[in-house]
């Protein structure tokens, strides 16, 4: 009967091949499957007469094809091709805001400039003003659409987020409960190959969003590790979720541990970074960039007058968060700096102006302080808002204030006694604010004594020209100091310790207060979702202070306007408007460059590792049918063993009747 016994084991061990082969068959295609193969060994032999005769074939186990170090591979890989792909979404998404088109923040900001030249052009024409203030409105209009975009895709970034979490949470609690079937079926001695797959193709999916390995412990049990260790998974799972940080970042926590996950790589990698890093990171260049026009604009237009001339009343449209506190820490709309503030007064009734300075310490200067000091100016009054939190600052009866820095038509008398009123004039062209002092020689009349000279020095005391006023000189010529400034004499005396000095200025205000104040500005607003052409400019034109002189048809603080365009601003790293915005762009294109070349070089890897799997754990349809075919001659050598053995039996009995 042990031959029945021999035949019957091959009968069942070649079944069970051929049921295994026939699952390959059927799982060719499946994902992730893993070829399968009986592990066939001889049974223990039966000992008679003391020698070893065999009992036949067993299957002992029937194993997965898989190579741990390729399927290693594949888990990283598979975190850095979600990393890229999703960075490459992201970076598409934001070169697609910044894309250059009729319509783009480029355009917008290329027409602003060119209508300031048009109306530097012309400067009566109240269309080319208003196409102007127009374009302006586009502009700031395109800011705000930039921003919005951005914010939308914050949003969609976080909504990406909260739909990884769920995916990860439930692909964790796949895993667990996996694990849990894994386990108990090894404990009755089972091999799990299906739950194996099903395990690998589990941490596959879970590898896109995050990086995942396995780790095998002393005992045997095997863990899922998620997150560099942070999270592990055996027979139980652990979750995960998101929260924001102090400084209003986004991290992965673990649920039960309130624990910060170190996210490496994945999807989840990716979208974080777009959420804490990318996204605000360009929010935060292009209302830089947009802050910077605003204050270059409103600072230029701040130090000129309408074609009516000084003014009678500016309030400031831009407030403080504490009036009383130092301005370095009031929050100004914008940064103030250590300066001064040269204001000019006109006296109405004749026409005599003369420019005044402040000096302004945002460390130890207070919005209150300031209006203090520009209280104590002659021909100027100045409150502070105590509810709107703003300056206002007015010209007091009988004068009209500017911040044109013109050359005063009236010198500052204060130090002088003489009868021969000195008088400046002239347009000055210097790089930087000066204060020149005209001084005698000795006491004298002009044109008359001999060898009387008016000696001119600039603020460090410094010789800047000296001039024979005396014998020969005729009274009120005008005579050169330096820079385009001119000094005239009337006929009359001087005496040796006269002095008369005159402000030239090229910049009326050093610190960026009437910008950062809202004085006299051509925008509103304080960041980019709010910052606007002031309605009182756009409904009045004509009120743009595009003079320096204010004489109708001088365009000089336009012209200042448009050359805006030109200038490069430190805290734009030394760029133009235009190359900034230009060269966000091109870094939103690298960024896309950089994350595509990392995809296509994970999708390269991908392929490789796929090809190196398949020809370890895939399925070959072919070389499966040849083993059956091998399998089915062995199956009937089998049949045909027993039916021998049968037929002998059968004539052993006939023999035995």
């Amino acid at each position: 009967m042990q031959n029945f016994d021999i035949g019957l084991s091959a009968l069942r061990a070649h079944q069970q091949t051929l049921t295994t082969l026939g699952n390959n068959i059927a799982n060719s295609s499946t994902p992730g499957y893993h070829r399968q193969r009986p592990e066939l060994i001889n049974r223990g032999p039966l000992i008679s007469d003391n020698l070893h005769i065999g009992t036949g074939v067993e299957v002992s186990r029937i194993s997965r094809m898989r190579d741990d170090a390729i399927e290693t591979a594949l888990l990283r890989n598979g975190s850095l091709s979600g990393y890229s792909q999703q960075a490459l979404d992201v970076s598409k998404q934001i070169e697609a805001i910044l894309a250059h088109s009729d319509t783009s923040i480029h355009a917008n900001l290329s027409e602003f400039f060119n209508r300031l030249e048009k109306v530097a052009n012309s400067p009566q024409d109240l269309t080319v003003r208003n196409e102007m203030l127009s374009s302006a409105q586009e502009l700031t209009n395109g800011f705000s659409n930039l921003e919005q975009a951005l914010i939308e895709l914050k949003g969609d970034t976080r909504a990406a987020l909260d739909d990884g979490i769920a995916e990860v949470n439930r692909l964790l609690g796949h895993l667990a409960d996996i694990n849990q079937e894994i386990f108990i079926a090894r404990g009755l001695q089972r091999e799990p190959n299906d739950l194996l797959d099903q395990r690998d193709r589990l941490m596959t999916e879970l590898s896109q969003w995050i990086d995942v390995d396995m780790d095998v412990s002393p005992s045997g049990r095997e863990y899922v590790i998620v997150a560099d260790g942070a999270g592990v998974v055996g027979q139980n799972s652990v979750g995960f979720r998101l929260t924001e940080q102090s400084d209003g970042t986004l991290a992965l926590t673990q649920s039960s541990m309130h624990l910060t996950i170190p996210v490496t790589t994945g999807r989840m990698k990716a979208l974080l970074d777009a959420n804490n890093q990318l996204i605000p990171e360009t929010r935060d260049r292009l209302n830089a960039l947009a802050q910077q026009v605003v204050q270059a604009v409103d600072q230029q237009h701040a130090v000129g007058m309408p074609d009516t001339g000084p003014y009678k009343t500016l309030l400031g449209t831009r407030a403080v968060d504490d009036v009383d506190q130092p301005l370095f820490y009031a929050g100004t709309a914008f940064p103030v700096a250590k300066g001064d503030i040269y204001v000019t007064v006109t006296q109405i009734s004749t026409g005599n102006r003369i420019t005044q300075k402040i000096a302004v310490d945002p460390l130890a200067d207070s919005l209150r302080d300031v209006a203090t000091n520009l209280e104590a100016l002659t021909g100027v009054t100045s409150t502070v808002d105590p509810v709107r939190r703003t300056l206002n600052i007015n010209a007091e009866s009988g004068y009209a204030i500017d911040f044109a820095g013109r050359v005063d038509n009236a010198a500052d008398l204060s130090s002088f006694t003489g009868t021969a009123v000195p008088k400046f004039g002239g347009n000055y062209n210097g790089g930087f604010n000066e204060q020149f002092t005209v001084s005698f020689s000795g006491t004298g009349t002009i044109g008359v004594t001999p060898g009387l000279q008016a000696t001119i020095r600039d603020q460090s005391g410094q010789i800047v020209a000296t001039h024979q006023v005396g014998a020969g000189y005729e009274a009120n010529t005008p005579l050169q100091i330096r820079d385009g400034i001119t000094v005239q004499l009337a006929s009359g005396t001087v005496n040796a310790t006269d002095q008369a000095s005159v402000f030239a200025v090229t910049n009326s205000d050093t610190t960026g207060l009437l910008a950062a104040a809202g004085i006299n500005s051509f925008f509103e607003g304080v960041d980019v979702s709010g910052f606007r052409v002031k309605p009182e400019i756009f409904q009045h034109p004509e009120s743009l202070a595009g003079t320096t002189t204010g004489v109708p048809g001088d365009a000089l603080n336009f012209a200042a306007m448009a050359s805006l365009r030109d200038l490069r601003f430190d805290a734009l790293g030394g760029r133009t408007f235009v190359e900034e915005m230009a060269d966000t762009t091109a870094d939103a294109g690298l960024r896309v460059q950089a994350a595509d070349t990392q995809n296509q070089q994970s999708i390269s890897y991908q392929e490789r590792l796929e090809a190196d799997r398949n020809s370890v754990s895939g399925v070959d349809v072919n070389e499966e049918m040849l083993k059956m075919m091998e399998v089915e001659r062995a199956y009937q050598a089998a049949t045909r063993f027993i039916t021998t053995v049968d037929a002998t039996l059968d004539e052993l009995f006939r023999i035995v009747q």
